[in-house]
């Protein structure tokens, strides 16, 4: 089993990866054989994460934004089938996309989605401005995990971690994260911007 991040731009940095890496190793449970990072930055944006369907067409995968907090033992997130977020949290409100792909799993060579993207990729990134959830939304067959993961968005976060999860998203607020700010998911981070694997 693989782990996947993805990492470019200057929205996020090296300490990002290896908070995300010291978070799996020492509270998810999870055993693994390689935990790869995608750097290679084609769009400037979500599309690059799309890369991963290509690169990684063979055994188990599992995806993780780098804006995630793990807290506990993690349920079994491995799927065969391409398997992504249904935004819950999101309910109630009208949006572009009920999905999320702060997490992502599939078996074997799910490659047909990196070639349909890329096949037109100037009119995707037109048609779906707003994220490649939608295109996945919109385009792509997937399923959906169960109840698994919560969004920082919304709850009083500056309380205590939901005691029914295991893992929640920041919800592109990374600056959760950054040096100033506190709150209990800090207890889970590498303690110094300067600590590298």
């Amino acid at each position: 089993m693989r782990i996947i991040c993805v990492n470019t731009g200057n929205k996020f940095g090296q300490w990002y990866v290896d908070n995300l890496k010291h978070m799996i190793d020492n509270y998810s449970g999870l055993k693994y054989d390689s935990f790869e990072i995608i750097e290679n930055d084609l769009y400037g944006n979500w599309y690059n994460k799309l890369q991963m369907y290509d690169m990684f067409r063979d055994g188990e995968n599992l995806y993780f934004d780098l804006d995630m907090v793990i807290y506990n033992k993690l349920p079994n997130l491995i799927r065969k089938d391409f398997t992504l977020l249904y935004d819950f949290w999101r309910e109630g409100v009208k949006s572009h996309t009920p999905l999320n792909s702060s997490i992502v799993s599939w078996t074997g060579d799910v490659s047909h989605i990196w070639k349909k993207f890329k096949s037109n990729d100037n009119y995707y990134l037109t048609k779906y401005y707003k994220g490649s959830d939608e295109f996945y939304y919109r385009e792509i067959d997937y399923k959906t995990y169960g109840d698994v993961c919560w969004s920082i968005k919304g709850f009083e976060y500056d309380k205590k971690p939901n005691p029914k999860y295991s893992i929640c998203t920041l919800g592109q607020q990374q600056h959760l994260m950054e040096d100033g700010w506190s709150g209990w998911w800090k207890d889970y981070f590498i303690k110094s911007k300067s600590t590298s694997f």
